[in-house]
């Protein structure tokens, strides 16, 4: 009887220990595993709809490490309700319809990207159907290596809004245009500038307004007369380039531009530099106005600043 107490005891004190142990070293490796989680991420731009109903370009947590992970990073993300969703940043929402499955997609050699969705992306309402074709076109070409989307539901190429019926053309890039405003006189001979604001919030965000406007034989200048004298419609939106700031004038080499304004610029110089909201509305506007990948600032013919986008 006292053999068979000692054992249990001595078997009860073994188990404990090993508990002890289990209790002690996997806590340690599931806090490594989730530290580890948290911080293999990097921000990375996306479109979506704000509570004003604008797309905006915002920032989210990206895990992705291939150009095909992206793809599905950012069209999940773009899905309501689904789990990749989860961390939009706050005052933004998805934009596709709930329960949309991504079926399949393929990037060629040239860019081109083809997204093939179950039926229920045909699920959206009108007021949001152009907004999704927006979110999508400008979120998947923030990859370098995409430049032109197509989109079939099922296998059957999409070539009108669900909804409406408006028809859309058979390859889509930014020319799309995004949160479009419409300013001719006639349909005939259009062009598009397409120019970012600010959007004040608790979190500073841009927000792109094409402009529909009848053809124009300078582009550059459009985009600086609509950041100096521009603000939306509901007044939610703005520019912080002064409205005396003048481009005096600009060389053009392909994708790059060297701007050449008056010293009111230099109103807008903080600690020796541009300040961010002036540089990068700019940018951000001239590039898909015009496609251009570096710009120069100088004031008076001097050089003030070379800004390139980094990756």
């Amino acid at each position: 009887m006292l053999k068979k107490i000692t054992f249990k005891k001595l078997s009860i004190s073994i188990l404990l220990v090993l508990v002890a142990i289990l209790l002690y070293s996997f806590p340690e490796e599931l806090k490594y595993d989730i530290d580890k989680i948290d911080t293999e991420y990097e921000k990375k731009q996306i479109y979506l709809l704000d509570k004003n109903n604008y797309v905006g370009m915002t920032e989210m947590k990206s895990t992705s490490k291939t150009t095909e992970e992206r793809i599905e990073e950012i069209i999940n993300s773009l899905i309501i309700g689904n789990i990749k969703s989860y961390n939009i940043p706050e005052n933004f929402k998805a934009v596709i319809p709930k329960n949309t499955k991504l079926l399949d997609y393929d990037l060629d050699k040239d860019g081109l990207l083809k997204i093939n969705f179950s039926k229920e992306f045909l699920n959206v309402s009108e007021e949001t159907e152009e907004k999704m074709i927006e979110a999508i076109i400008y979120s998947l070409t923030t990859i370098d290596s995409v430049k032109k989307i197509m989109i079939f539901i099922e296998g059957e190429q999409l070539i009108k809004l669900p909804v409406s019926g408006k028809r859309i053309d058979l390859y889509l890039d930014r020319n799309f245009g995004i949160n479009k405003v419409y300013d001719i006189s006639t349909f005939r001979n259009t062009d598009m500038v397409t120019v970012y604001y600010l959007k004040n919030d608790n979190n500073d965000y841009y927000v792109p307004v094409s402009y529909v406007i009848n053809e124009v034989d300078d582009k550059v200048d459009v985009v600086i007369e609509n950041l100096k004298t521009n603000i939306s419609m509901d007044g939610t939106l703005s520019s912080h380039l002064n409205y005396h700031v003048e481009l005096m004038n600009y060389e053009l080499d392909e994708n790059i531009i060297n701007m050449n304004f008056n010293n009111v610029l230099l109103d807008s110089v903080y600690d020796g530099k541009l300040k961010e909201e002036v540089k990068y509305a700019i940018f951000y506007s001239l590039r898909d106005t015009i496609g251009v990948e570096e710009v120069f600032f100088s004031v008076d013919s001097e050089e003030i600043e070379h800004f390139v986008l980094e990756n």
